[in-house]
């Protein structure tokens, strides 16, 4: 029985330490690849204290191979943007000024009655009331209603930590050179110097990086 107890401290600790080291989010808010992981974590913690003679090393060392995955992951997530997308996907526009994306509601494998059971939590009763609602990367909707929206479109991300999305910029119908203009204005010779670079109704937000 001793020996059961401190196995399960001790798994315990090393499964808090491993979470911790993924960072804070909360379970409705992880990415595809956080989630898969957090799962294995899981699977692997219980193995030991089901059965007593297994080594602890067995469930130890891939739970911390997986940490390191996932940090790994993260880092190169930052630096690639295509990897990211990969990974963690794009946000989806279910609702766009009260008409629902069938296609998109199709693709994200929900029904009508989930959507509007969504609403419902937000204080929403009716499509018309919606000017945007979201499925976000994370599985989480978020709902904006007429009267909360005050800008006519969703703000669209040219640069985020100093890399350029180039397929947003396809959508802001914007090239390069425009881009480089757009940073001049701001004072910023380089994309590398921009932390964050975002367009809402042909308005630009520039946020410097500080963070070399």
């Amino acid at each position: 029985m001793a020996i059961a107890l401190i196995r399960t401290v001790i798994l315990y600790v090393v499964t808090m330490v491993a979470v911790r080291c993924m960072g804070k989010r909360q379970l409705g808010e992880l990415e595809p690849m956080e989630l898969v992981i957090t799962f294995l974590i899981s699977d692997l913690a219980t193995l030991p204290m089901q059965d007593l003679e297994a080594p602890l090393l067995n469930s130890i060392v891939p739970i911390a191979a997986l940490v390191l995955l996932e940090i790994f992951t993260s880092v190169l997530s930052m630096k690639c943007s295509w990897l990211h997308r990969i990974m963690s996907g794009r946000y989806t526009l279910l609702i766009n000024e009260g008409k629902l994306n069938q296609t998109e509601l199709k693709r994200s494998h929900m029904t009508v009655e989930e959507v509007m059971e969504e609403l419902r939590q937000s204080g929403i009763l009716t499509l018309e009331q919606v000017r945007y609602c979201v499925l976000e990367t994370g599985g989480k909707i978020s709902v904006l209603s007429v009267d909360e929206a005050e800008a006519d479109s969703l703000p669209l991300m040219l640069i985020a930590d100093g890399k350029m999305l180039r397929q947003n910029l396809q959508t802001a119908g914007l090239s390069k050179a425009d881009l480089q203009t757009i940073l001049k204005e701001q004072g910023i010779q380089k994309i590398r110097d921009v932390f964050l670079l975002y367009t809402v109704q042909g308005k630009y937000t520039c946020i410097r990086r500080n963070i070399k």
